[in-house]
């Protein structure tokens, strides 16, 4: 059994407290399983199904009772617990505690894919910020060149107006960057339980393209495990048992008794045995309740959770194709950047600021080569991101981590 988790250390951890440097994705992780709410909440439920599990499991009290009449009697009632009510009522709570483990790892699963992708969010997020920072740069130094030439009389002014113009909304959007990456990281903190939130927060990591080789023709079988099936196999064996425990009910507990009876004045107060001490034994009769609602309502049960079974098996199944589609096609087209488009637009741009430099091509054409550049490199960390967002779907729907 798990020891005792105090709640409130463990409610949240202070951004101070992370690594200075930012933690990295495998440290963020190991924060968000000790420190996220929802984890947590799915831990405690487990202490609580444990919790039902020694109820379940415990014998009936003995009843003590005395009668203050004429003779004097003090009695002890028992109630023999070995019938099958009590193991099919221990059964299913054994089933309840093992699906409240499967949920809690199926908690921590979801939450793993949901920080990993909010953790590449912050990467994309911060890259895009440095894309609209070097944008800006580029055409406040366009700006500077062509003011100069402006005052040497080689530039028309209605190119320099639109070198300003192009300059306020670069500036514009390098402070939407900068509010998207801090909102991304707000989101990161939530998933980690990092309180008070800090928007300087930093993680250590780079938005690269890596080859991750995926089992494609074995996701079925190693989704089969995934902990929410588990658990919904539990919960269908768990309605089972409380079925098979509405029918045994039938059958009565057994009751023995043991009464002890004083002598009053005058008398020998012995009962018919000869003695003081009497043993008798009882149960309950079903004369008006034949646990037909009860039979009835864990009937529904079963086919309910059986039927919740069956769903979650399909959804799993169209989890698993649909990760793996989008897989295949986010991993095409990073490779297809990683194949030497980013160096082409790269050069297209040194080449037009050089042309432009010389006067052998228009500021639009200059301005329009910035924007291939820049909108190239903006594709190309967005499907880097969503390559690795694939990445993560498919572990996530499979269950398992493919990353090594």
């Amino acid at each position: 059994m798990r020891p005792a988790v105090p709640i409130v250390p463990l409610l949240c951890i202070a951004a101070s407290a992370l690594p200075a440097q930012g933690p990295t994705l495998r440290e963020a992780l190991q924060i968000a399983r000790q420190h996220n709410a929802d984890i947590l909440s799915a831990r405690f439920r487990i202490d609580s199904a444990q919790g039902e599990q020694k109820i379940a499991r415990a014998f009936p009290n003995p009843a003590f009772s005395s009668n203050p009449n004429q003779p004097w009697n003090y009695s002890v009632t028992l109630p023999l617990d070995f019938t099958p009510e009590r193991w099919f009522r221990t059964r299913a709570a054994g089933h309840g505690t093992a699906a409240a483990n499967w949920d809690a790892a199926d908690m921590e699963r979801q939450i793993t894919f949901q920080l990993c992708q909010a953790f590449t969010d912050v990467l994309l997020s911060e890259r895009l910020r440095e894309l609209a920072t070097e944008r800006h740069d580029i055409l406040r130094q366009v700006l500077l060149a062509d003011s100069a030439r402006l005052r040497a009389g080689d530039l028309p002014e209605r190119d320099v107006n639109k070198a300003e113009l192009e300059l306020a909304r670069a500036e514009a959007e390098m402070q939407r960057a900068a509010a998207h990456v801090h909102a991304t990281r707000l989101a990161l903190q939530l998933l980690m339980g990092v309180t008070p939130p800090d928007t300087a927060f930093g993680v250590s990591g780079d938005l690269a393209y890596a080859p991750v080789e995926i089992p494609v023709d074995s996701l079925r079988g190693i989704a089969s495990r995934r902990p929410d099936l588990r658990a919904a196999q539990d919960r269908v064996a768990q309605t089972r048992s409380l079925h098979s425990l509405a029918t045994a009910q039938w059958i009565p507990v057994p009751i023995v008794s043991f009464t002890r009876a004083t002598a009053p004045f005058g008398t020998d107060g012995l009962f018919s045995n000869g003695t003081r001490n009497a043993i008798g034994f009882g149960f309950t009769v079903p004369l008006w309740d034949w646990n037909g609602g009860a039979r009835d309502r864990s009937r529904a049960g079963v086919a309910q959770a059986q039927l919740e079974a069956t769903h979650l098996e399909a959804q799993v199944a169209n989890d698993i194709a649909t990760a793996v589609d989008a897989y295949r096609s986010a991993r095409l087209l990073a490779e297809r950047y990683e194949g030497g488009l980013l160096d082409r637009a790269r050069r297209s741009l040194e080449t037009a600021r050089y042309a432009y430099g010389s006067g052998a091509i228009s500021l639009l054409e200059l301005l329009d080569a910035i924007g291939t550049w820049s909108d190239t490199r903006s594709d190309y960390y967005t499907a880097l991101h969503d390559y690795w967002i694939s990445v993560y779907a498919v572990g996530n729907a499979a269950g398992r981590d493919f990353i090594p």
